[in-house]
């Protein structure tokens, strides 16, 4: 009996530990293998196709809610500028821009916010429960960065979501 209660004991006690530390170590990770421009490593903890296809749904989803209630030739520029940010997608979401969005905010320096340029981030990590997570990041002056989206996958996690800090 004793044995089973012990036994029990460390199953929790791995699971606990599992759970409290390994979206913070795959964070680190990520944000490790970023500055040291690991390309490679970053290949191997990201599942790209799945991020490209979340980038470009989150694209399509703006683009319509920004001219849904406009009139036709809104919505046919709406409908081009759609394709030609899929296409952009395909390019931007790569290991090196992946470490550009981690080291700098944004997939070029030119899409991070003009005032957080030059600004180191920090991140955060906020759960969604055992199967997903969420890494946030806050550039030096407190402003909100981008923040990655992970899903797990068997005991490990991949990056699936990046959501870029919105700005005008």
């Amino acid at each position: 009996m004793r044995k089973l209660a012990f036994l029990i004991s460390l199953a929790a006690l791995l699971f606990g530990g599992w759970y409290l530390a390994s979206p913070w170590l795959a964070m680190k990770g990520i944000v490790d293998a970023a500055k040291d421009r690991d390309l490679a490593e970053l290949e191997e903890r990201i599942d790209f196709e799945q991020l490209r296809e979340g980038t470009q749904a989150q694209m399509r989803e703006a683009i319509d809610a920004r001219t849904e209630d406009e009139g036709l030739l809104t919505q046919i520029g709406g409908a081009i500028a759609g394709e030609l940010a899929e296409s952009a997608i395909e390019v931007a979401v790569t290991p090196q821009g992946l470490a550009n969005v981690v080291t700098v905010g944004g997939f070029t320096s030119q899409m991070v916010p003009e005032g957080s340029r030059g600004q180191k981030l920090s991140w955060d990590v906020e759960r969604d429960g055992l199967d997903a997570f969420r890494g946030v990041s806050t550039y030096e002056d407190g402003s909100d960065g981008p923040v990655m989206v992970f899903e797990r996958d068997g005991l490990g996690w991949d990056l699936v979501g990046v959501q870029l800090a919105e700005w005008e």
